[in-house]
């Protein structure tokens, strides 16, 4: 069985927002850069701030007869015996696609944020017989 479960109240989120604060607060202090360049970055940074104030939970659970996932108000469960599949794209950015196939050819895309690391998933997958589908960019 896997658990995962993250938030978005975390140090990596954190840090970036404040990184991203000092950053725009040594664009127009010292550099001075423009009134409105400031205001579009700090609108660029408010959706960070508000993840981490809502601090939305996100996972998925993985046992021998189902599947479930979670992201703030979206839930799945699709039950093992239902899956054809489940296909990994790793997109040109190097971020990864995780969708889900069912028996009637039907997918399913799991939120990003919801997952573990890419090489615990498809042990725990593999683990469960469950048919793995690599493709690479744009194939």
């Amino acid at each position: 069985m896997l658990k995962y479960e993250s938030s978005a109240r975390n140090l990596k989120s954190i840090l970036l927002l404040l990184f991203s604060f000092c950053l725009i607060i040594i664009l127009h202090f010292l550099l001075t850069a423009h009134f409105l360049i400031t205001i579009v970055l700090i609108i660029s940074t408010l959706p960070l701030a508000f993840e981490i104030g809502s601090n939305k939970k996100s996972g998925i659970e993985i046992t021998n007869e189902n599947i479930k996932w979670f992201s703030g108000n979206l839930k799945g469960q699709i039950d093992i015996t239902d899956i054809s599949g489940i296909e990994f794209k790793k997109k040109l950015d190097f971020s990864n696609r995780v969708r889900i196939i069912d028996k009637n050819n039907k997918k399913v895309t799991l939120p990003s944020e919801a997952l573990p690391k890419v090489r615990l998933l498809k042990k725990t997958l593999e683990f469960y017989g469950v048919k793995l589908i690599d493709t690479k960019f744009n194939d």
